[in-house]
């Protein structure tokens, strides 16, 4: 990466910074960029456009991110979108090398891919796991009674007339994370007497 070009999925992408340096060497001065803040709410959206010397435009360029949408979002999501503005009018100026969009958005936009599937995937546990605590949700809050009250052997019992594989996902999750059983239950249900089907 220390020429300014990055290999992603095969396809060779040049960094802003690149395209700003080829354009500084090509035009000096002469030649400016500059951004407009269109909008600086949950989504952050830039223009950057390229004036010659009479001040006229002769290339723009559009970016937009959210806030919060990848680590970089978290904190600089202003500056992560002036960043793909100016590489964006830059590859419209004619500094795109063979592709358009600059390593920085490329990768970005992956990150942001993963992030977003991250994100559904965590989604659709948590929907399996409030579909698992309502289909038991009876015995359940009869087994917390019966740890409550120390009733072990009624305890043992409730908890082996939900299936295994039903079990091991109930418990895994802990309270801090969503799950329906407190620390101590927990601590009970994991108990070796708790771990084989009852006879």
């Amino acid at each position: 990466m220390s020429d300014g070009k990055v290999k992603i999925h095969g396809k060779e992408y040049k960094t802003v910074a690149l395209r700003v340096n080829e354009f500084r060497e090509a035009y000096g001065v002469d030649y400016g960029i500059e951004t407009d803040l269109i909008s600086n709410a949950d989504l952050v959206v830039m223009k950057a456009v390229i004036k010659n010397t009479k001040g006229d435009v002769v290339a723009s360029g559009y970016a937009e991110e959210v806030r919060g949408s990848s680590n970089i979002n978290q904190t600089s999501a202003l500056e992560n979108c002036e960043t793909s503005a100016i590489g964006r009018a830059l590859a419209a100026f004619g500094l795109a090398g063979t592709e358009y969009a600059s390593a920085n958005e490329v990768s970005d936009a992956i990150i942001q891919q993963r992030t977003i599937a991250a994100r559904k995937e965590v989604s659709d546990y948590f929907v399996k796991y409030n579909k698992m605590v309502d289909k038991h949700i009876e015995i359940i809050y009869k087994l917390k009674e019966s740890i409550a009250n120390e009733i072990l052997d009624e305890s043992v019992v409730l908890w082996n007339d939900i299936a295994q594989e039903d079990r091991e996902f109930l418990i895994k999750l802990p309270p801090t994370k969503g799950g329906i059983f407190t620390t101590e239950e927990r601590e009970v249900l994991k108990a070796k007497e708790f771990a084989g089907d009852a006879p």
